[in-house]
């Protein structure tokens, strides 16, 4: 039988247990709920972004030409301390890193509220071991291994690089979240041209944190992905050949008594596909100095150097006379011929000067060749010894033919690659100019007050032809143009990038040589050309060049020295653009050096030196014996 009081007291304590956990529960939801709300916001979820390595960039052999090297980083996480406690954080950093706070004080205030901004690079271990040694001095400061971008070659291929540089004002107003401060983008060149590629994904940790920081939970971790790998179509060791072939090039400018501007250009492109082997410009730049802090007097020198411009894609310079090989082909496949002539074998007597007929624009002009005694020329003989008369005369036949369109010529030069960017897979390519009747009617239009003359003259034509007057090609166009005339007519897209590796070693997404057009010129012009072009190195204007080089059989050419400025000025931009193996052409290599003298006397040694480079590697010279003595 059971006690009743035994069941009494059981019952009160039921009694007792439930009265207490009711007032618990109206205590918690009632008289304490503003307190716990207070609480619960604030615990507060806190993300930590992980910078992803950046996919290297590699030349076609595999050489690593932009990598990543880790880098022992001062960081500070924004939301981790007050406005007052980032005061004191600016002195004791400004001591610790021996810099000036306001130095301290930009980054920070670069950088959102609530991120974490990078302070330092490349911190010493006493640096860091006095920051984990000393954690309470130095709320929300972190050390971690971030890495950054280096290029081990330096300014080798600067220009094709390009170079990285942390996210701008612009980027986080154009991005929003999805940028985070310390985001690394590519500025130029590949680097940028290829950012989504090379950038990768950033990974994070996701951590529930209270008032005072610290945690209370650990949520979520997303490693970050590297970005994939670029595979160039550029060759190192032609570029170091180039490279040094341009630097050469205008000390012997300067020893041949010249007074080159400093700038130069070249480039290596395959005839038979468009890729490009090597590109080269100087002045140029350091892409390793972006990676670290670059003071604004340091970044001042290297704008007013002109030395993050890629001449190669974006000068422009009047060609002269290495663009008379497109007034050639238009001579032989459109039947235009100098006066009295039927044919590329019939010739004449070329006079030193020639008077034209005023073209409607007044009195009668004269033109005066920069060879007064080119005796009987035909058109084999105009390439090799560089006539301007005989193009002249060529122009003139053109202007005075009613059944031919005037602009024939430069219509001929558009299609080869003239005029318009050539698509390359480099950011900002210059247009270049081919000036004809539209073009200069469209300029007086858009601005009647810097172009008062809307009128298009027989003179222009006849400026136009040996690569003079407005006329203005970059070099890239300039091999684009040579490579379409000797190959058959194909003219290529250029690129400087071959295929993509993604994180598994596997190559995804090869860019196959793409033709952009192709040009009607016949196998007999070709042949005819290439000839002639091989004429120009073995009894022409660069026959004194290659005299006595090995592969002097193998290779051909054209000269080219532009007039810069009033006629008496003799200041002359020095081209040469060389074809090799001339019977079956592989590389078209293009030079220029900025009012660097003749084209025959400065660019055409450059062009040698690499165009024996790349016939024979082995044992070819890497710089040409004589400009390396007149470089001392």
């Amino acid at each position: 039988m059971i006690n009743p009081w035994r069941l009494a007291a059981l019952g009160l304590g039921f009694l007792a247990l439930f009265v207490m956990l009711t007032v618990r529960l109206w205590f918690l939801q009632v008289a304490a709920v503003e307190e716990n709300v207070e609480k619960a916001s604030a615990n507060q979820i806190q993300i930590v972004y992980q910078q992803p390595a950046r996919g290297e960039i590699r030349d076609i052999n595999g050489t690593v030409l932009a990598g990543s090297r880790p880098s022992q980083t001062l960081q500070l996480d924004r939301a981790a301390v007050t406005l007052e406690q980032e005061e004191e954080l600016v002195q004791k950093l400004s001591v610790l890193l021996s810099v000036e706070q306001s130095e301290i004080r930009n980054l920070i205030n670069s950088a959102r509220s609530g991120t974490v901004v990078t302070l330092a690079r490349d911190i010493s271990d006493e640096v860091a071991f006095e920051i984990q040694e000393f954690k309470e001095d130095y709320p929300g400061v972190d050390v971690a291994l971030i890495p950054v971008r280096t290029y081990p070659f330096g300014t080798l291929a600067a220009h094709t690089l390009g170079y990285t540089g942390r996210a701008t004002e612009a980027d986080l107003e154009r991005y929003g979240d999805r940028v985070k401060t310390d985001e690394v983008f590519g500025r130029a060149g590949v680097e940028r041209q290829y950012d989504n590629v090379l950038r990768g994904t950033q990974g994070a940790e996701v951590f529930t944190v209270s008032a005072d920081r610290s945690v209370m939970q650990f949520t979520e971790e997303v490693s970050p992905q590297p970005g994939w790998n670029v595979v160039m179509t550029i060759d190192l060791e032609v570029s170091q050949i180039l490279k040094q072939a341009l630097l050469d090039a205008v000390v012997l400018s300067e020893a041949l008594g010249e007074s080159p501007t400093g700038k130069a250009a070249g480039l290596v492109l395959d005839a038979t596909d468009g890729s490009i082997v090597a590109m080269e410009s100087i002045p140029d730049y350091n892409p390793n100095a972006f990676v670290g802090s670059l003071s604004a007097e340091e970044f001042e020198v290297i704008q007013e150097n002109n030395a993050l411009l890629n001449l190669n894609v974006r000068g422009t310079f009047a060609p002269g006379s290495t663009f008379k090989v497109v007034p050639y082909v238009v001579a032989v496949e459109e039947d235009v011929w100098p006066e009295g002539l039927d044919g590329p074998d019939d010739g004449k007597e070329l006079l030193p000067r020639l008077e034209f007929p005023s073209f409607g624009e007044g009195s009668p002009q004269v033109f005066t060749d920069w060879n007064p005694n080119h005796g009987w020329t035909d058109l084999h003989g105009a390439l090799e010894k560089s006539a301007d008369v005989y193009f002249w005369e060529v122009a003139l036949g053109v202007w005075e033919d009613n059944s031919l369109d005037e602009s024939i010529i430069q219509n001929w030069a558009r299609d080869l690659g003239y005029g318009a960017p050539t698509g390359i897979d480099l950011p900002g390519e210059a247009a270049g100019i081919m000036p004809d009747r539209e073009w200069r009617e469209r300029l007086h239009e858009q601005n009647p007050v810097a172009f008062p003359n809307g009128e298009w003259y027989g003179g222009d034509l006849m400026n136009t032809v040996i690569g003079q007057g407005d006329l203005a090609s970059t070099p890239l166009q300039m091999a684009v143009s040579y490579a379409a005339l000797v190959n058959g007519g194909t003219v290529w897209r250029p690129r400087v990038v071959d295929h993509f590796v993604d994180n598994d070693g596997n190559v995804v997404d090869r860019r196959e040589p793409a033709a952009v057009r192709k040009v009607d010129i016949a196998e007999e012009t070709v042949q005819m050309l290439r000839e002639d072009l091989a004429g120009v190195v073995r009894r022409g204007t660069a026959a004194a060049v290659f005299a006595n080089s090995p592969y002097r059989l193998a290779i051909g050419g054209k000269t080219g020295t532009a007039q810069i400025g009033a006629f008496d000025d003799d200041v002359d931009t020095a081209w040469f653009t060389g074809v090799a193996p001339i019977v079956s052409p592989k590389y078209i290599v293009v030079i220029v050096v900025e009012e660097g003298g003749g084209g025959s006397a400065v660019a055409a040694p450059a062009v040698r030196t690499v165009l024996e480079y790349l016939l024979d590697p082995a044992t070819a010279p890497r710089r040409n014996p004589e400009i390396e003595a007149a470089a001392g």
